[in-house]
């Protein structure tokens, strides 16, 4: 808050001037699509702007605290509201210091348009955190204009030659005075062009990067160049990074950027535990890195559900990642109405001990025992086996063993092949031939002097035998 009271005081001047007129269609999508996304303080600071231009525009300069008075705002709030109204393209600010104080003009920018607003993936994502889905949807719907089915009509409409009269050779005669309403209409939307979101990723530079990679221009112009601009908002990705994200994500074959790997090598770059452990601590960070504690947390959610998370699994995955094991543990058990036994204790401190899963990653473990698998208390052998699976997969993130589970309950809940038990658990001998029933063994006669060596070796048997019997 140190910040709002350095860059703004209540004595510094301000004037306001307007890019574009607002109309009554636009106060409709200030407050159904911008207001849930920049606050009711914004919005209202946005409204005073746009009486003031009428009032007195750039005329008379007054000091902040005109503003702050009707706002009922402190600097802090107030300087918060504008940095919205400007993150969102509302708004563009100019600074001049002056003798005593600085003069600011507040430009008004044009509000966009439902379509336009609805089809910007950052502003719907972001309308989409504060309303939900379904809401969103309720909004999509209220903009839609279906127009009516008219096959049966005929149009009838009457052109503009067929009403005016209208002599060509004046447009030569009146060129001047045509020119100059030209200039005087098309000059401020030049310097302000209608762009949402303020662009900071150097197209032209990026361009020639990628220039040799030979990609599919098509897709490099549409969808890939969308999916760059939308992490380059979230992640401030910059130029050398992305095009390095680009290279690896290459199909050589097809000369195109397979997007599902591009976004999960850009999604494990920033998000993986390994990669937030290192970025942590801020005095490494540039200033344009260092978001605030509420900054990261929505790009987290942002992020969650780009990857393509529910709601509820977004809430298992940052209660994760936010809580220690054993008070995670600790948690399930109590909601469950049990309590955390000493052998399960002892468990949650060997996985920590000799395994190199990060919390998260334990307590997502934790969570599939005790919850998807609803066991009554830890299974220590099983625990250890699944952990030392993770780990030489390289599992560090609550979001990555979360999919894993997935993959648990998917094998857990394939059908499998329906086969005689008996025989299936017959344990399956090697035999040789001789052995086998269906080999047909050929019978060779015995020779004459065989048969009669065979004879003598039996009569000597009998005799002995009965020998033995007397």
């Amino acid at each position: 808050m140190s910040e709002a009271w350095e860059k703004l005081k209540p004595k510094d001047k301000f004037s306001v001037i307007k890019a574009y007129h607002v109309s009554e269609a636009d106060y409709v999508v200030l407050n159904m699509l911008y207001q849930p996304i920049v606050g009711t303080d914004a919005i209202g600071f946005f409204n005073l702007l746009l009486i003031e231009e009428k009032i007195n525009g750039d005329k008379r300069l007054q000091p902040h605290s005109v503003l702050l008075n009707q706002l009922d705002l402190g600097i802090p709030h107030f300087f918060d509201a504008r940095k919205k109204l400007e993150a969102v393209g509302l708004l563009k600010t100019f600074a001049k210091p002056l003798e005593e104080a600085n003069h600011f003009i507040y430009e008004i920018q044009p509000v966009m348009s439902p379509s336009k607003f609805l089809h910007d993936d950052i502003l719907s994502l972001l309308l989409i955190d504060r309303l939900g889905y379904e809401k969103v949807e309720d909004l999509s719907l209220f903009f839609h204009y279906e127009r009516k089915d008219m096959d049966d009509y005929i149009e009838v409409t009457k052109s503009f030659m067929d009403v005016f009269q209208f002599d060509s050779s004046r447009l030569s005669a009146k060129e001047n005075e045509l020119s100059k309403v030209k200039e005087i209409v098309t000059e401020p939307s030049v310097n302000t062009p209608i762009t949402g979101i303020t662009q900071t990723f150097d197209w032209q530079f990026f361009m020639s990067l990628v220039e040799s990679l030979h990609i599919d221009n098509k897709q490099l112009q549409t969808d890939l160049k969308r999916t760059v601009e939308l992490f380059h908002q979230l992640y401030g990705i910059n130029e050398l990074e992305m095009f390095d994200y680009v290279k690896q994500s290459i199909d050589y074959v097809t000369n195109r950027v397979v997007e599902k790997d591009f976004k999960q090598l850009i999604y494990k770059g920033y998000h993986s535990r390994k990669k937030q452990e290192v970025t942590a601590k801020v005095g490494n960070l540039s200033p344009k890195e260092q978001f605030t504690d509420t900054d990261r947390a929505q790009l987290r959610m942002n992020t969650l559900r780009l990857t393509g998370f529910s709601d509820d699994e977004i809430n298992v995955i940052i209660s994760c990642d936010t809580i220690a094991p054993l008070l995670f543990l600790k948690a399930i058990k109590t909601q469950k109405g049990g309590f955390v036994s000493s052998n399960e204790r002892f468990t949650i401190e060997t996985l920590k001990k000799q395994s190199s899963l990060p919390d998260s990653v334990i307590n997502m473990l934790t969570h599939y025992m005790l919850v998807v698998q609803d066991f009554a208390s830890l299974n220590q052998n099983m625990m250890m086996s699944i952990a030392n699976d993770w780990a030489q997969k390289k599992i560090y993130s609550p979001e990555e063993a979360l999919s894993q589970v997935k993959k648990l309950q998917e094998a857990k809940t394939t059908p499998k092949k329906k086969t005689n038990n008996y025989k299936g658990n017959q344990r399956k001998e090697t035999l040789p031939d001789w052995a086998k029933e269906d080999v047909v063994r050929k019978e060779t006669p015995l020779s004459k002097e065989e048969e009669a060596f065979f004879q003598e070796q039996l009569k000597q048997l009998t005799s002995k035998s009965k020998e033995g019997d007397r």
